[in-house]
């Protein structure tokens, strides 16, 4: 039963990201997904498995500019601001405990 809650706990974050987003873009794959504008990103996970994610944030000239370790839960979810940061494309990486590594590349920024 708490299972079945965080899922639709999680599910109901998603819709309600997505239905928030005017002209923000939308990328889902698999238990991931990232919402964006040029102003901000958040990152949804759906974690059925309960791995471990860390996330890792690499700016336009490739440098890491983030790392966090965001939990094994359920449902897992971050913001990032990026009103002050450069107009680019950053990679975001997402690594689990068992090595399983994926990686999105989000147009975001506002600065040149």
């Amino acid at each position: 039963m708490k299972t079945i809650r965080r899922i639709l706990m999680a599910g109901m974050l998603v819709v309600s990201l997505s239905a928030a987003a005017n002209e923000e873009k939308v990328i889902t794959s698999g238990d991931v997904t990232i919402t964006q504008d040029d102003r901000q990103v958040d990152v949804s996970i759906l974690n059925t498995s309960e791995n471990t994610y860390t996330l890792y944030i690499y700016n336009p000239n490739g440098e890491l500019v983030f790392k966090e370790r965001l939990g094994s839960e359920t449902s897992l979810g971050k913001r990032f601001d990026f009103n002050s940061a450069l107009k680019g494309n950053y990679k975001f990486t997402f690594v689990t405990n068992n090595g399983e590594r994926t990686s999105y590349t989000v147009k975001t920024g506002l600065n040149y």
